[in-house]
């Protein structure tokens, strides 16, 4: 999950050297928003062919191929430049492409990691199993996000024909994990059993009508965190003066919250309920994201970490509640309807978030980003738990003979 997590936040900190990389103008919100945006939209159409086709061969086969296509394309990635050049293109052009082959790799490995993670735990111990998985999300947050931006500076400094062909350092760093991830799949990734080995209850996908909550609070949760994410790099160089250092250093301890979150949620979840825990953090983050324009630089970065614990508690309990909805068969397609709806709110999130910030500013993210997750608090109460919150129950006493 590091690796679609990347490909969506890494561009974050390191906006500016791209830009600049790619010929874009720094005020040019629109097409900065496109190439970031691009990658989850993408996402899309991975979610919808790779979650059925990894229902009927397996999904680990799936994740394998999406690996090995997000490492292909942040090849190519590196030679952005003379690939323009040999296809005359502009580069911003070339990047967006490979963005969008990028994107459906990371929607690929998204797909299948959520329906391994469900399919190979019993369900009592998907709060934990789940949590464990898209704790890559807040991982990349911390290692992967401000490397590029600590990055520019080295980068910059580059021969010029070295830097031809060394391309971004953000495609860079995606390129070496790729390659890790590549070898230790085979050997660490359990094979789940495939929708052909189950019976039909067990292949059941629930229809969208009975689904509705579910698909609607994936959206909303977020589109509320990436309108945050999309302007805080550029807010707090306009407003506190902040280096590409330093934003890396913001987006350090912005991960750090979120893997604090992550490593813990899921065990609190399978003890005091899941859908507790989705209803608190929801009502939680609504009400310290207006916040965020009073802050001073000190301030910023405490409110945002603070907002990074709070936003991941709720990602492994509520992906939780969501696989109680399909059966083992089912993972990969019922997985495609919720990622789905989670990309869409990410590229809405990342546009909507770099465009209001250059028309109306912070405050308007932020009370934007507060409504929306009031709409999420909204759709998520109708979820119920079906699975008590004590994860595995107790075995059976044997009868007393009445006296």
């Amino acid at each position: 999950m590091f690796l679609p997590a990347f490909g969506t936040h890494g561009l974050n900190a390191a906006r500016a050297s791209l830009a600049h990389a790619l010929q874009i103008a720094s005020d040019d919100g629109f097409r900065i928003g496109l190439v970031m945006a691009v990658f989850p939209f993408a996402s899309v159409l991975a979610y919808l062919l790779v979650g059925a086709w990894g229902d009927r061969v397996g999904l680990r086969r799936g994740l394998l191929l999406g690996v090995g296509l997000y490492c292909a394309a942040h090849m190519l990635l590196l030679a952005a430049a003379p690939l323009a050049e040999a296809v005359s293109l502009p580069s911003w052009v070339v990047f967006l492409t490979l963005r969008v082959v990028a994107g459906f790799a990371g929607g690929a490995i998204t797909v299948t990691a959520n329906g391994l993670g469900a399919a190979l735990y019993p369900p009592g111990q998907r709060g934990r199993s789940l949590s464990l998985v898209w704790l890559g999300v807040p991982l990349a947050l911390v290692v992967g996000t401000p490397l590029p931006a600590f990055l520019a500076g080295p980068w910059a400094s580059l021969p010029d024909g070295v830097r031809r062909w060394a391309g971004d350092p953000y495609a860079a760093v995606a390129t070496l994990v790729a390659l890790i991830v590549l070898v230790l799949v085979p050997s660490f990734v359990p094979v789940a059993p495939r929708a052909t080995e189950l019976d039909k209850g067990e292949r059941r996908v629930p229809s969208f009508r009975s689904t509705w909550s579910v698909l609607a609070t994936s959206l909303l949760m977020p589109l509320a965190v990436f309108e945050l994410l999309a302007s805080s790099a550029p807010h707090t160089q306009q407003a506190f003066g902040f280096t590409p250092a330093m934003q890396g250093v913001l987006f350090l301890m912005l991960g750090a919250g979120s893997v604090a979150g992550g490593v813990f949620s899921g065990a609190v979840a399978d003890r005091v309920g899941r859908r507790r825990c989705v209803i608190g953090s929801l009502a939680g983050f609504a009400l310290l994201v207006p916040l965020l324009p009073w802050c001073g630089p000190l301030a910023f970065r405490a409110l945002a970490t603070l907002l990074g614990l709070i936003s991941t508690v709720r990602q492994g309990p509520f992906q939780a509640l969501a696989s109680y909805f399909a059966g083992d068969g089912g993972r990969g397609r019922f997985s495609a309807r919720i990622l789905t709806a989670s990309a869409l709110g990410i590229g809405l999130g990342q546009f909507l978030g770099s465009d209001l910030l250059g028309r109306f500013g912070m405050g308007a993210v932020a009370w934007s980003s507060a409504a929306v997750t009031l709409l999420a608090l909204a759709c998520a109460r109708p979820l119920r738990e079906p699975v008590p919150a004590r994860a595995l129950p107790r075995p059976a006493e044997p009868a007393q003979p009445r006296r």
